[in-house]
């Protein structure tokens, strides 16, 4: 019994020994996975790390970008004004001082109506014996080959008044 005994005291003891070594194995093989796992959340670590980083730097370019889209519509806005100042403005000028020109001219042309119209009420005043010798002049110079216009200048008398003259009497 002595011999069974010390063959089961052997097969317990490498039975103890193979239990002991599957669990040093068991035992390494859980580090290895614990250091794998760490070094797995060390980079999700890292890279949530990284993307919070790029979601700020994206955030910040997007701001920057709008301020810079900013800046230029107001430059832009500021050149349109700029071109329009020395383009349009000076047009502008010009036609108000065309339009001043153009106003004293026409006041010109009525002070010189208003001065022929006086002169000719004042020229136009015939006594009353002078028609029945302008309508004898009339036919006269008429019939010498004077045209009505002719008439009319020598006698200071409208080209209406020698045509009517001349339908009465028959001669036209």
């Amino acid at each position: 019994m002595g011999f069974d005994m010390s063959l089961e005291l052997m097969g317990l003891i490498g039975l103890t020994v193979l239990i002991v070594i599957i669990f040093l194995m068991m035992s390494m093989k859980d580090t290895e996975t614990s250091k794998k796992l760490s070094r797995y959340e060390q980079s999700i670590d890292n890279l949530a790390q990284q993307n919070h980083r790029l979601r700020k730097e994206i955030i910040e370019l997007s701001k920057q970008r709008d301020k810079f889209i900013e800046e230029m519509d107001d430059i832009l806005e500021d050149r349109v004004k700029e071109k329009v100042q020395h383009s349009v403005y000076p047009l502008i000028e010009s036609m108000r001082e065309i339009e001043h020109v153009m106003q004293s001219f026409q006041d010109e042309q009525v002070e010189r109506i208003d001065r022929m119209e006086e002169r000719s009420s004042e020229i136009s005043y015939i006594p009353a014996g002078n028609t029945a010798s302008n309508e004898k002049l009339i036919i006269a110079q008429y019939g010498s080959g004077k045209s009505e216009a002719a008439i009319a200048k020598d006698l200071r008398i409208g080209i209406g008044e020698v045509d009517l003259v001349l339908k009465l009497a028959n001669l036209k």
